[in-house]
C-alpha cells in the first residue's frame, strides 16, 4: 500500500458511467495546479488496432496527455486487450497472462513519494480485472482514496450503496461519488437521487454532474480537496 503519496483511484458502480473522462479531467486539473501526476490505466480492453497492428488505448492516450504528456504511454497503459469486455475475460481470450500484483507493480512503477498516482479502474469496482482479481483487489493493494462514478438513474441507488459497503469493508476512503446524469428519455421527473443518497449516507460527499460541461469543475474541486 501507499504510505507517502498522494493518489485516487477512480472507479464507478458500473460501466460506461463518465469514469474516463472525469480522470482526464482530474488528471488536467492536477497538473494545472502544478503537481506532478503519474496516470495508470494498468489494463485497458476494447484497444483499437492501428495500420501497424499495434493495439491502442483510447483512454490510457488521453489521460497521457492530460497528465502532462511526459510519459511513455507503455506505463501508463501497460497491458493492452482488444475484445471490448472485462479484462479478465479479454486477457483469457487473447492468452494475456494477467495478474493482480502485475498491475500493482505496474501502477507503482516510476512513483516518487512527491508523485500523484492517478488510477483509473476498469468497470465497475466489483467487475472483474485479472485471473486473481477484481478492481476492488487492486484498489486495496494500493490503498488510495477512491471516487465512484455512478449514473444518475432510476435503480442506481442500490448500487452506490452496495459499493460504498465493499469499500468500507476493504478500509478504502471514498473521497466522493459522482452522480453522472447521462442521457435518459426514460428518467423520471421527480427522481432526486442526490437527496436520497445523502440521507441514507451522510458521512459521504455526494455530487452532480448534470451534464458533461459540470466534470471539470467538479475535477477542480477533486484536486483541491487530494493536495491540500
Amino acid at each position: 500500500m501507499i504510505c507517502n503519496n498522494q493518489g485516487v483511484f477512480v472507479t464507478a458502480t458500473d460501466t460506461g458511467t463518465g469514469k474516463t473522462t472525469l480522470a482526464i479531467q482530474l488528471a488536467a486539473a492536477l497538473t494545472q495546479r502544478g503537481t506532478r501526476v503519474r496516470a495508470r490505466k494498468p489494463v485497458e480492453s476494447g484497444c483499437q488496432r492501428s495500420e501497424a497492428g499495434e493495439l491502442i488505448p483510447a483512454d490510457a492516450t488521453a489521460l497521457q496527455l492530460a497528465a502532462g504528456g511526459y510519459e511513455p504511454l507503455n506505463q501508463v497503459a501497460p497491458y493492452r486487450l482488444e475484445a471490448a469486455i472485462s479484462p479478465a475475460r479479454a486477457a483469457a481470450i487473447e492468452g494475456v497472462d494477467l495478474h493482480i500484483e502485475a498491475l500493482h507493480r505496474a501502477c507503482m512503477k516510476g512513483v516518487e513519494p512527491e508523485d500523484f498516482l492517478l488510477v483509473e479502474g476498469a468497470g465497475g469496482f466489483y467487475s472483474p480485472l485479472a485471473s486473481d482479481g477484481l478492481n476492488a483487489d487492486l484498489a486495496s493493494r494500493l490503498g488510495l482514496p477512491m471516487i465512484i462514478l455512478a449514473p444518475d438513474r432510476l435503480g442506481v441507488i442500490g448500487h452506490i450503496l452496495l459499493t460504498l459497503e465493499a469499500a468500507k469493508r476493504r478500509g478504502l476512503r471514498v473521497a466522493g461519488v459522482v452522480l453522472n446524469r447521462l442521457p435518459d428519455p426514460d428518467r423520471p421527473a421527480q427522481l432526486d437521487n442526490l437527496a436520497e443518497l445523502t440521507a441514507l449516507a451522510e458521512d459521504i460527499p455526494f455530487f452532480t454532474a448534470a451534464s458533461a460541461a459540470d466534470l471539470p469543475t467538479l475535477a477542480t474541486g477533486f484536486a483541491a480537496q487530494l493536495t491540500r
